[in-house]
């Protein structure tokens, strides 16, 4: 039996190990010297577009966590030059999507029947390509409705990746304070969750209850007759994206908007111990007339009460310009590998701007502070081969910075 489109659309997720690495190493290369040019906030060229289209479709090809590194790249503004920012956005919603005879057939091995009896009507043409699955339009019950499908292999694909990459991470060991492996395991771990289309139904009931005091947010619905470990059903919400909301919404309702998802995020990880570790601007609706609504909680970390209290803690010093209270209230988190020889002087002034937007009544988000913060953790850092870095912590900072 021959292959067909859908086969052609999952080579990058299917290929080896020595070929993801071989296009991942191009694909890091790329992006390194666009960070460098973005940095020094060089100006816009032709090449630094070309370069993003490209990066933009290598990643799109190979999924997984490599859509998910171009997810980020695609809104960190101040990273890489403008234009590349441009070129790599259709990854937060998908370019290349997976034929419909493929992910057809995971509907229909998933919920146990033709996709024509199992929904009223289905919009075989996806509306978003994911970095894990696709999502498409239906109707059920006479409601629209929305179905996110996994890729096929995809989850084998990145728990592969993730085993081989664990490897390589010792390396991080043997020139820092940073446990490599223990990184690697804590994502391996999220991402093994998330390719639990179950699991994820439980995190939007979740938080659901948590934010139903909150009329500003919505939270879809998860419809449990058409879910299961690779098929999601949810409510269908309507709403323009995050762009074109940028483009038309009034300063005054953009306001708004940033300080819910603010809210959002700091409600979730103080008052629930938990974070929605996936913020990227795909994930958000703005209907015209209506609650600003939240995707996608596949990848949802849940936090320890030490943990999050000595992080607590700290955030609490640093805002509250206690720099008697920092050492001790740094040595809590576990951040410090060996406090001699640490330089606990830079590592305030870096966590001081870092936090800077909430020390203020106003703060001005622009590229200096962003690309402040980045220098801040460059090859400059004294510190940079001193930190140990507690796993959890990677989620605050996917948080922090996007």
């Amino acid at each position: 039996m021959g292959k067909n489109d859908g086969d052609d659309d999952l080579d990058g997720i299917r290929s080896g190990w020595g070929k993801r690495l071989w296009s991942t190493s191009k694909v890091a290369g790329n992006a390194l010297r666009l960070a460098a040019r973005g940095v020094r906030g060089a100006k816009p060229s032709e090449t630094d577009n070309a370069i993003g289209e490209s990066l933009a479709r290598e990643l799109d090809s190979m999924k997984g966590l490599a859509m998910k590194v171009g997810q980020i790249l695609s809104y960190f503004d101040g990273v890489l030059p403008e234009g590349t920012h441009a070129a790599l956005r259709p990854l937060q919603q998908g370019a290349r999507a997976v034929a419909f005879d493929t992910m057809g057939a995971v509907v229909e091995a998933e919920l146990g029947a033709p996709v024509g009896e199992l929904f009223e009507a289905f919009d075989t043409t996806p509306v978003a390509s994911a970095s894990i699955g696709q999502v498409y339009r239906a109707k059920l019950d006479g409601a629209d409705v929305a179905v996110k499908v996994q890729y096929p292999e995809v989850a084998r694909t990145l728990a592969a990746d993730a085993k081989r990459l664990r490897g390589l991470s010792r390396l991080a060991s043997v020139a820092t304070a940073v446990d490599g492996p223990a990184l690697v395991d804590e994502l391996a771990a999220r991402l093994g969750e998330e390719c639990d289309y179950e699991r994820e139904a439980e995190h939007l009931r979740r938080f659901r209850a948590a934010f139903a005091h909150v009329p500003e947010a919505h939270v879809p619905a998860p419809v449990a007759a058409r879910t299961s470990a690779r098929v999601l059903t949810t409510e269908w919400c309507p709403g323009a994206s995050f762009y074109e909301f940028e483009a038309a919404a009034p300063q005054a309702r953009k306001d708004e908007v940033g300080l819910l998802l603010a809210r959002f995020a700091y409600e979730s990880l103080y008052r629930r111990a938990a974070l929605n570790a996936d913020p990227h601007p795909g994930n958000y609706l703005f209907p015209d007339d209506g609650p600003v609504v939240f995707l996608d909680f596949g990848c949802v970390r849940y936090f320890e009460a030490d943990f999050l209290a000595a992080e607590r803690a700290l955030t609490r010093c640093v805002i509250d310009d206690r720099k008697d209270r920092f050492r001790d209230a740094l040595l809590a988190t576990g951040m410090v590998a060996k406090p001699k020889g640490f330089d606990f002087d830079s590592h305030w002034a870096l966590l001081r701007h870092q936090l800077a937007p909430y020390s203020a009544p106003r703060f001005r988000f622009d590229f200096e502070y962003i690309r402040g913060g980045v220098g801040m953790t460059g090859p400059s850092n004294p510190n940079l081969r001193k930190l140990a870095i507690p796993p959890a912590w990677i989620w605050l900072q996917r948080q922090q910075w996007g």
